[in-house]
C-alpha cells in the first residue's frame, strides 16, 4: 500500500518535473531556437502552429513535434555529424525492414540533412506512453492485455532475419534460434497506447540490437517496475512462452 501511495505521487508530480526539465534544457542548448526555427520556416505550411518539445533518452536529442503531423529529431551531441549519420542510417534500416513484419505499427521515418546535421523525421501517430497513466488505476485486465500485445511483437520481430540488416549484427553474431534475434532493448517507454490500452505504435528503434531476447525482457522488467507498473513483465514472458510452445506443437504435428 505504501509503495503505491509513492508510485501515485511520482506521476502526481511527474509534470511539474518535467516542465522544470524543459526550461533548464532550453537555458542549456540555445541551439533549440535554431531548430525551431528551422521547421516553422521549412514544414509550418501556414501561420498557426504548434511545435511540443520533449527529449530523447540520456539528452542526446531533442524531439519536436510539429502540429501532430510530423515529429522531428534533432542531435545534441552533433560534433561528430559522421557518427550521427550512422546510427541514423542504422535506424532507419532497421525501420524499413522490420516495419513490414511487426504486428504493431511502426511509424515511417526520412532522414533530412540541413547544415550538415542529420535529422530524423518521422510521421506522428497518436497515442499515450504507460507513464502517461497512473499505474494505480490500471487494471489487471489492461496489464494483461498490455503484456500479451508487446509478446506477440517481441516474438514476431525476433524471428525475422532479414539479409539486408545481416551487415548490422555484430561481427561474432550468435545463431539465430528462440532467445537470438533483433530486439528492441529500449521498449519500457517506446510503444504507445490508446486510451483501451490497445497498443498502437512503437517507437524509438535507436537502440535496437541482435541479442539475447532475454537481456530486453530484463530491462523492460526493471523500467516498469521502477515506474510501478507491476505485473507487466511477468504477463509478457508467460505469453511469450506460450507463443513458442504453441508453434514447436504446429510444426512437430506437421
Amino acid at each position: 500500500m505504501l509503495k503505491n501511495f509513492f508510485v501515485g505521487l511520482e506521476y502526481f508530480f511527474a509534470p511539474i518535473s518535467l516542465f522544470v526539465n524543459k526550461v533548464v534544457m532550453r537555458l542549456r542548448h540555445p541551439e533549440i531556437a535554431r531548430y525551431i526555427r528551422y521547421i516553422k520556416n521549412n514544414y509550418a505550411k501556414n501561420g498557426r502552429h504548434k511545435i511540443k518539445t520533449a527529449y530523447g533518452r540520456g539528452y542526446k536529442n531533442v524531439v519536436l513535434i510539429l502540429d501532430k503531423k510530423y515529429v522531428f529529431k534533432f542531435p545534441f551531441a552533433s560534433k561528430d555529424k559522421n557518427m550521427v549519420f550512422k546510427v541514423a542510417n542504422r535506424e532507419k534500416r532497421i525501420v524499413d525492414a522490420l516495419r513490414r513484419v511487426s504486428p504493431i505499427y511502426i511509424p515511417q521515418m526520412e532522414l533530412i540533412t540541413w547544415n550538415g546535421i542529420t535529422i530524423r523525421r518521422f510521421e506522428y501517430v497518436s497515442g499515450k506512453q504507460i507513464t502517461d497513466f497512473n499505474p494505480n488505476k490500471i487494471s489487471e485486465d489492461n496489464r494483461k492485455k498490455i503484456a500479451s500485445q508487446l509478446a506477440n511483437f517481441i516474438w514476431d520481430i525476433q524471428q525475422y532475419d532479414p539479409p539486408e540488416l545481416e551487415d548490422c549484427k555484430p561481427r561474432s553474431a550468435p545463431p539465430h534460434d528462440f532467445v537470438t534475434g533483433w530486439t528492441h532493448s529500449d521498449l519500457a517507454t517506446n510503444f504507445l497506447l490508446d486510451d483501451d490500452f490497445n497498443v498502437v505504435a512503437v517507437i524509438d528503434w535507436e537502440d535496437t540490437y541482435w541479442i539475447d531476447a532475454r537481456y530486453g525482457f530484463a530491462k523492460l522488467n526493471k523500467s516498469l517496475d521502477r515506474r510501478g507498473y507491476y505485473g507487466i513483465f511477468m504477463n509478457t514472458i508467460f505469453d511469450y512462452m506460450l507463443e513458442f510452445i504453441t508453434k514447436k506443437r504446429q510444426e512437430s504435428n506437421n
